[in-house]
């Protein structure tokens, strides 16, 4: 049985949906792609002031401790170390949340994704931000290798970088 080109048939609608839906999927990725390419960066990448010890970001007034002691804690052990910090006489120190910690992730790097002023390994952080629709046994950490945060249960033993309330 052949089929007239002008016939309207049952799969014809079907078709035209066919059509609109590929349009609409194609728009949806030309706008993604769009605001991917000429958005600015998602983490603003402020300038940094580095001394011996610490790393003032200059954007947040946050003065991070610049390089971590490479041991591993789990997530109370990690807070406690902040607390009892005393580096370059000061300590008040605390364990950073995540907001603060995902902001000196540099996505333009990787392996580590930081900038060079920090000494850091591309490994993951505490933050100390537990996890709301989680029970508190979890927290926040951002993975240094590559930016991506995370949250895991706080008995595993992760790396710490210390924050205070800079300049």
């Amino acid at each position: 049985m052949e089929m007239k080109k002008n016939r309207p048939d049952a799969w014809h609608p079907w078709r035209t949906m066919q059509r609109r839906g590929i349009r609409r999927i194609m728009g949806v990725i030309l706008a993604f792609f769009s605001l991917t390419l000429f958005s600015p960066p998602v983490h603003a990448i402020g300038s940094y002031t580095a001394g011996s010890n610490t790393v003032v970001d200059q954007g947040t007034g946050l003065e991070w401790q610049r390089s971590d002691d490479t041991m591993p804690r789990n997530w109370q052990n990690a807070l406690a170390y902040c607390e009892d910090l005393s580096l370059n006489s000061k300590t008040d120190w605390r364990l950073p949340n995540i907001r603060e910690l995902k902001s000196i992730v540099d996505v333009s790097r990787y392996y580590p994704a930081i900038d060079p002023v920090f000494t850091c390994q591309p490994s993951s952080y505490w933050s100390a931000t537990t996890v709301i629709n989680h029970p508190a046994t979890s927290a926040w950490i951002v993975n240094f290798a590559n930016g991506d945060d995370n949250w895991y249960v706080k008995t595993n033993s992760y790396r710490v970088r210390c924050v205070r309330a800079g300049i």
